[in-house]
């Protein structure tokens, strides 16, 4: 890394796509077994070498400050509270790059809370390079579009426009953006206040390189939906070789025990299928599809905390 290399963790959405709990608990703190979600990504940027992590808050601010205060691994994290208003990621990448000790110098990764695209240092270097000849490298991937994702519109893999899902038809495979990019700070203009990613920072008119990244792990935690269809994910794929390196940095990050995953079942330390008991206080040995947190007790009534796709008993 240079000295000039920083990295932008977003977390200032409202979490709207979350359920009731997400009007309760930031999207950013639920669980990624035994971390929350923005503690996985401030660990993923430390691997790959990150030293100057930023992360912009807005939406539960004073909750996310507060469940983070006493955590040693946000130690050195610079917090950048978005108030009154949120600025959106355009608004949000411009704030970070108005900071004194930034000033539009330098290369920024950006990382969104709630989407985690798995790579290394050496992934992470010809992208770099790459950046030299462009305002950004989107890292992107193909799915179908099916999926409810929008479309990258590219000419010689240069962005020029995005196509929303709803125009797409039939359903067919497509390049969409992850969330995660590169951004050369020394040629993006300067913009103050509210502005969005594709607007302010990744115009069409600019220089944007979008590169596939398909062959990496990709998980999306973005809705309560997609939020417990990747945990069973990670509990499912435990012994595909490709994921050994994922594996093992989830082991030495303390976020992943593998000896309490059941591919089979698709659990998390519990005889339950599709159960995930996250508080290391005992096996599971019945109850509903769903995710109890540390904090939490498995009721009389079979009750957990996060109740598979709806919520079930978090607030009691």
């Amino acid at each position: 890394m240079r000295a000039n290399d920083y990295c932008l963790i977003l977390a200032a959405g409202f979490g709207t796509r979350m359920g009731e709990i997400g009007k309760h608990l930031p999207k950013v703190m639920w669980p990624v077994f035994h971390k929350s979600l923005l503690e996985v990504q401030v660990l993923f940027a430390r691997s790959l070498g990150y030293e100057k992590i930023y992360i912009n808050i807005h939406h539960q601010a004073d909750i996310i400050l507060g469940m983070t205060k006493d955590n040693h691994n946000f130690k050195n994290v610079v917090w950048l509270k978005e108030d009154p208003d949120i600025l959106d990621i355009g608004g949000g990448i411009h704030n970070l790059a108005q900071q004194s000790e930034i000033n539009y110098q330098g290369r920024l990764l950006v990382l969104n809370a709630d989407q985690l695209l798995w790579f290394t240092r050496s992934d992470l270097q010809p992208w770099l390079s790459a950046l030299e000849n462009h305002d950004a490298i989107l890292l992107s991937l193909m799915v179908n579009s099916s999926q409810g994702y929008n479309q990258l519109v590219l000419e010689k893999s240069i962005l020029k426009e995005i196509k929303p899902n709803k125009e797409i038809h039939p359903p067919q495979d497509i390049l969409t953006y992850t969330g995660n990019a590169l951004i050369n700070l020394n040629t993006l203009k300067r913009a103050s206040g509210v502005s969005k990613f594709f607007e302010s920072v990744c115009s069409f008119d600019r220089k944007n390189l979008c590169v596939n990244v398909s062959r990496h792990p990709y998980w999306d935690f973005g809705t309560k939906e997609r939020y417990f269809e990747s945990l069973k994910r990670i509990v499912r794929e435990i012994k595909v070789a490709e994921l050994e390196e994922f594996y093992h940095f989830l082991e030495s990050s303390e976020i992943f025990r593998s000896d309490l995953a059941d591919p089979e079942l698709v659990s998390y330390n519990s005889r339950q299928p599709e159960s995930f008991n996250l508080t290391l206080d005992g096996v599971i040995e019945n109850g509903t599809k769903g995710v109890l947190i540390a904090g939490h007790k498995l009721g009389s009534n079979g009750r957990v905390a996060f109740g598979y796709k709806e919520i079930t008993d978090y607030l009691k």
